[in-house]
């Protein structure tokens, strides 16, 4: 019997039937470039599966767990868990924090997973505040994703945890080389991770830095997904929920938040146990609305998700017709729509146990068009902005997307911190999301002991005609609603496949207090460098200051065409390491 939906009581939007497209952000402002992968792959077939990720070898691990009868849920966890060896920077199933929207073909419904852990119970704002800009162990909340990932595994998922964790445990064990982007991150972090011993033992194993191409192990991190697998073992005679309890107990409470807090005492941090034992994540109804014929989904607050639903709230009324994807009215209608939709996110969106999000109100037709009307098309915005709505008192991602044979599908964003902090001989990295947390008095998303940060995870997924149509996701802290708002466009109104969609270059907007610390706004355009040169004299014409250069974040896609019969994939060509694969059915 299936645990109810918890329904928030802010919840907007009408129910699902669908698919649930797999999105995911990497929380950094800032990626480095990556090397161009295959490009589009479809197949025309309606049983074919694909999986999107960041990583090639994760991509590997979940179509593993397909071909071995692994549903969408279980090839999703498989994803997760192997990014986490193989991508450590950017999220970990044992030490980030989680978002995922899933598709049950079965009843037809669409779910959320929150996996998103509190502040710990001993942080305060004084004591953070002077802490603030700095890494370590103080930045941490307690990491929600592997309940979340149980949760799904439950309810979801068909094969065994040995067998889900099985393709993590060989990689963590056998090495992987290191790719050009992991060897920046650890240049990056050399200082942080050459005073800290359990990170140096995995990435300076010698006293010298891993370069590129070197192989990296991660022994501890694969002895911990084994010791969860051996719980999970010892008490599936009693049942298939007692075993996946005593994975999360494992974890929560038992050794492994055991070893978190230890590190968490002797190094100044907020966790107690207590905050352990108390968790546990939910799955949760998803938020809603039409755009055209068409229902895109997104994950409730306290995610940021309801940001990219805003923006399409009020572009869904805009006549696109006869434009480009790079016409300035098309860009600029897309840049001041994101304006708005971030300046009520800052306004209204936090923990909603902790501030009224008024998640009807804003996401409602009445509300989308008088914000509409604030639009003007031959002129910019700056910030200050005002919400329409009288305010409430109060990155380091990685996506990925997988849809199965039998129809169903997973979005996930699933996010960590790049701060390669590791936890004693655990392996586990843990998450730096206290930084997204603000500090200010009023503010939403302030600081609070036991509650939670404005999660800026948020994968989206739309349904069209009840069937799977965009699975999407794009990585960056601010910049992941505004790079999945354009790549929702370049499909739907611009005819642009998935890989296409993935390859265009992307614009942000700081027209908004960065949700990271020092929270600063710049009220810029800001524009890859593939951008006509038209393009840009006419922003700036209408008063946008833009900035050219950089590449912002990184994107996943799965496009699934009308009668559901063929799967387009978009892989990120600014990583190397990406890739995006349609497998066919079993012909045998």
């Amino acid at each position: 019997m299936t645990t109810p939906l918890r329904r928030r009581e802010f919840l907007a939007g009408s129910g699902g039937v669908g698919l649930a497209g797999v999105a995911g952000c990497l929380e950094a402002a800032e990626d480095g470039p990556g090397a161009a992968d295959d490009g589009a792959v479809e197949h025309p077939s309606a049983d074919a599966a694909a999986i999107v990720s960041q990583h090639r070898l994760a991509t590997d691990a979940g179509l593993e767990v397909l071909e071995g009868g692994g549903t969408a849920a279980d090839a999703a966890v498989a994803v997760a868990c192997a990014l986490s060896v193989v991508e450590p920077w950017f999220s970990s199933a044992l030490g980030g924090g989680t978002w995922a929207l899933y598709y049950d073909a079965e009843v037809e419904e669409v779910t959320s997973v929150d996996g998103v852990g509190p502040v710990g119970a001993e942080a305060t704002v004084e004591d953070f505040e002077e802490r603030a800009g700095d890494d370590g162990i103080h930045q941490a909340i307690v990491p929600g994703a592997w309940d979340g990932w149980m949760l799904w595994l439950e309810r979801y998922g068909a094969l065994d945890l040995a067998e889900v964790l099985a393709p993590a445990i060989d990689l963590g064990r056998e090495g992987y080389p290191i790719s050009p982007e992991m060897a920046g991150w650890l240049d990056r972090g050399a200082d942080e991770i050459g005073d800290r011993s359990a990170a140096a033992a995995i990435y300076a194993p010698n006293g010298e830095f891993l370069e590129e191409g070197d192989t990296v192990y991660q022994r501890e991190m694969a002895d911990t997904f084994e010791s969860l697998a051996e719980v999970y073992a010892d008490r599936l005679d009693e049942g298939e929920s007692e075993a996946i309890q005593a994975a999360r107990d494992h974890f929560y409470r038992g050794p492994i938040a055991d070893a978190i807090v230890e590190y968490a005492d002797e190094h100044g941090g907020y966790l107690t146990r207590e905050d352990f034992r108390g968790f546990e994540a939910e799955i949760v109804e998803p938020i809603s609305i039409e755009y055209g014929d068409v229902e895109v989904y997104q994950n409730p607050p306290n995610s940021q998700g309801i940001t990219q639903l805003l923006a399409l709230n009020k572009l869904a009324a805009h006549d696109f017709s006869g434009l480009e994807s790079d016409d300035a009215d098309a860009v600029h209608a897309q840049v001041e729509a994101i304006k708005l939709a971030f300046a009520d996110r800052y306004h209204h969106v936090g923990d909603p146990d902790r501030v009224d999000v008024p998640v009807d109100e804003l996401l409602s037709e009445e509300y989308a068009a008088s914000q509409r009307d604030r639009i003007e098309m031959d002129e910019a915005r700056e910030w200050p902005i005002d919400s329409g709505i009288e305010s409430t008192d109060a990155d380091h991602t990685t996506t990925f997307h997988v849809v199965d044979g039998n129809g169903n599908a997973a979005a996930v964003t699933t996010s960590l911190g790049a701060q390669f902090l590791v936890i004693g001989d655990t392996g586990i990295h843990i998450n730096n999301r206290m930084r997204m947390l603000a500090v200010d008095e009023g503010n939403p998303n302030r600081l609070t002991p036991g509650y939670k940060v404005r999660h800026t995870s948020n994968p989206y997924m739309a349904l069209r005609d009840g069937r799977p149509y965009v699975l999407g996701g794009n990585t960056g802290v601010d910049t992941q609603p505004q790079g999945q708002t354009q790549q929702f466009l370049h499909v739907v109104e611009f005819g642009l496949d998935a890989q296409e969609a993935i390859d265009h270059p992307r614009f942000v907007s700081t027209a908004f207090p960065s949700t990271q610390y020092p929270y600063e706004y710049e009220n810029t355009v800001q524009v890859e460098s593939d951008y006509p040169s038209a393009l840009i004299e006419e922003l700036e014409n209408r008063g946008h200051d833009v900035e050219e250069g950089g590449s912002f974040g990184s994107a996943t896609m799965i496009v699934v065409d009308e009668d559901g019969d063929r799967v387009q994939v978009g892989a990120e060509p600014r990583i190397s390491t990406a890739e995006g694969r349609v497998s066919p059915p079993d012909e045998g």
